[in-house]
């Protein structure tokens, strides 16, 4: 089981704020910090790694950036990260077809391969005429430290070898998460939104997540 805290709104979070919840969540035991908001996502988790030993997690949209400066992005974050970042891939409202390519390309580049896609909507390499000559592939350059960063789709299953992602509320108890998650992996982010509500939140989930027949009275 693992436990991740937030996500954290960088739109409204000031970074004295944002900096106090990331230590409150590496006192009260959580694995991850997951930042959210509508753009910057990328850059708030690479600072947040600067503050914090665990790992990074960024809630980014996907479908109308091009997905190779969206890898590229990723790579840079996580490489700044030191290889401790996550991402949640956030669909845009664009068509079905549109976000299939985006998520193709985007995995492509992503796993390191040397890419060449012709669709619908992409083109990789574009070969435009004004580029001049260009190779018949492309591979991301620089790559992420991680072999593969994890990475999920908002709404959809967790990619095979990886536990399902879900978000919880901060009352949530640590039967409901456990009941939640049966018999599989689980990975939960808490939305608790001060460091007292964090540490209480690790103290009440974190050991009976970890160790299912972990006893009550230890926090007590």
């Amino acid at each position: 089981m693992r436990l991740g805290l937030g996500p954290l709104d960088v739109d409204s979070v000031s970074p004295r704020d944002l900096h106090a919840l990331a230590e409150a969540a590496v006192e009260a035991s959580f694995d991850c910090v997951w930042v959210g908001g509508t753009g910057g996502t990328l850059v708030a988790a690479a600072l947040v790694a600067q503050w914090v030993p665990v790992r990074v997690g960024a809630v980014v949209e996907v479908g109308t950036y091009h997905p190779l400066h969206l890898a590229e992005d990723i790579a840079v974050a996580d490489l700044t990260c030191s290889g401790r970042l996550e991402v949640m891939l956030r669909p845009a409202d664009v068509d079905a077809d549109v976000l299939e390519e985006h998520l193709e390309v985007l995995g492509l580049a992503l796993s390191g391969a040397h890419l060449q896609w012709n669709g619908k909507h992409l083109r990789v390499p574009a070969r435009l005429a004004d580029n001049g000559p260009v190779p018949e592939r492309l591979a991301l350059n620089p790559r992420p430290m991680q072999p593969a960063v994890p990475v999920w789709v908002l709404g959809r299953p967790a990619p095979r070898g990886l536990p399902e992602l879900m978000f919880s509320p901060a009352d949530v108890t640590s039967a409901e998460l456990l009941t939640g998650a049966g018999n599989h992996a689980g990975y939960f982010v808490v939305d608790a939104s001060t460091p007292d509500e964090v540490r209480a939140a690790g103290r009440r989930l974190a050991g009976p997540l970890r160790m299912p027949d972990f006893p009550a009275w230890v926090n007590e």
